[in-house]
């Protein structure tokens, strides 16, 4: 069944490989590969003036009882409480950007539901799922690593997660 929990195993393993201890060469960290930027949003990091170089440089704030980067890959749970946390304020991004409105609908000629948006968005960010999907899909952009945004919205497409607007049985 392709759950809310499904979802996040699935996005956990694309991220990591599910190694909670994972930090890649951009200094992401941990099983969902977290960076500056989102930890700062989740408030677990202090906002430094550059919330995007991934140097953490303005302390943790102790949310959690995490108080380091260390303390942060050793704790499965804090990880895990972040990734839920996480979800919901992904998805005011997602709303901020309007795209909310395009779930359910076919873009590039594919499928685009909530949990696609979710995990476009934690790979690249709800301005690039907007330019994704203003562009019917032809502006495919890609992570540094060379991954492209359809690809996380293809594999995680379909999963029942808390929030976009539900189907209607007609669609």
């Amino acid at each position: 069944m392709k759950t809310l929990a499904a979802f996040i195993v699935v996005l956990k393993m694309m991220e990591s490989g599910g190694d909670y201890q994972s930090v890649n060469s951009l200094n992401f960290l941990g099983a969902y590969q977290f960076g500056e930027a989102a930890l700062t949003d989740l408030g677990f990091v202090r906002y430094d003036g550059d919330a995007y170089d991934n140097d953490y440089g303005g302390g943790w704030t102790g949310k959690h009882g995490i108080k380091s980067a260390k303390q942060f890959l050793a704790s499965e749970r804090a990880q895990d409480k972040a990734m839920e946390e996480w979800l919901g304020v992904m998805w005011s991004y997602i709303e901020l950007h309007k795209v909310d409105r395009y779930a359910w609908s076919e873009v590039g000629g594919e499928p685009l539901t909530p949990s696609g948006m979710l995990a476009a968005a934690h790979l690249l960010g709800a301005e690039s799922l907007a330019a994704y999907v203003k562009s019917d899909g032809r502006n495919d952009l890609r992570d540094p690593y060379g991954t492209p945004i359809s690809t996380y919205i293809r594999k995680l497409n379909g999963y029942e997660v808390p929030f976009g607007p539900r189907k209607l049985a007609s669609n």
